[in-house]
C-alpha cells in the first residue's frame, strides 16, 4: 500500500486504541458505588509515614512507584496505566481511593486487597484508609 492509503487507517487505529485505553481508566471511578464516593476518612491524618511506607505502600510501589508516579517498570508493560498522585494528586475522592484499594479496579492490574487471595496480603478497613492518606502525601 502506499503511504497515503496507510495513513487514514493508521491513525484510525491510533485514535481507537487511544479511546478505549481513555475509557478503561475512566472505568475504575464508574465502578464505585455511589455510597462509597462520599465515604470520610475515619482514620487520623497524623499517619506514621515511615512505617506505613514500609508495612502498608510497599505492596504498592511496584506498579505505583516509590514516588508515586506511576512511572515504573511494571507499568510500561500495562494496558491502563497507574495513575500519578503527584502534583494534583489522585481525581478520586478518598472514598473511591479506598474502595479501589479494597475492591481493585476492573479491566486493569489494579487486584483489591479486602480479600487478597494471600492472606498475608489483606489490608484492613483501617489500613486502607491509612493507605488513601498516604496517597495524598504525593501532591503536597
Amino acid at each position: 500500500m502506499k503511504l497515503k492509503k496507510c495513513l487514514p487507517i493508521a491513525v484510525a487505529l491510533l485514535s481507537v486504541c487511544l479511546f478505549s485505553t481513555t475509557a478503561m481508566a475512566a472505568s475504575a471511578q464508574d465502578q464505585v458505588p455511589a455510597a462509597a464516593k462520599s465515604a470520610t476518612n475515619p482514620v487520623d491524618s497524623e499517619i506514621d509515614m515511615k512505617h506505613t511506607k514500609k508495612k502498608l505502600y510497599k505492596r504498592c510501589k511496584n506498579c505505583h512507584g516509590k514516588k508515586g508516579n506511576g512511572k515504573t517498570a511494571a507499568a510500561k508493560d500495562m494496558d491502563v496505566k497507574p495513575p500519578n498522585w503527584t502534583g494534583s494528586g489522585s481525581k478520586l475522592t478518598d472514598g473511591e481511593l479506598y474502595w479501589v484499594i479494597m475492591h481493585g479496579s476492573k479491566d486493569t492490574e489494579m487486584v483489591g486487597y479486602e480479600n487478597h487471595k494471600k492472606k498475608k496480603k489483606r489490608l484492613s478497613s483501617d489500613e486502607a484508609w491509612t493507605l488513601v492518606h498516604y496517597i495524598r502525601a504525593f501532591a503536597k
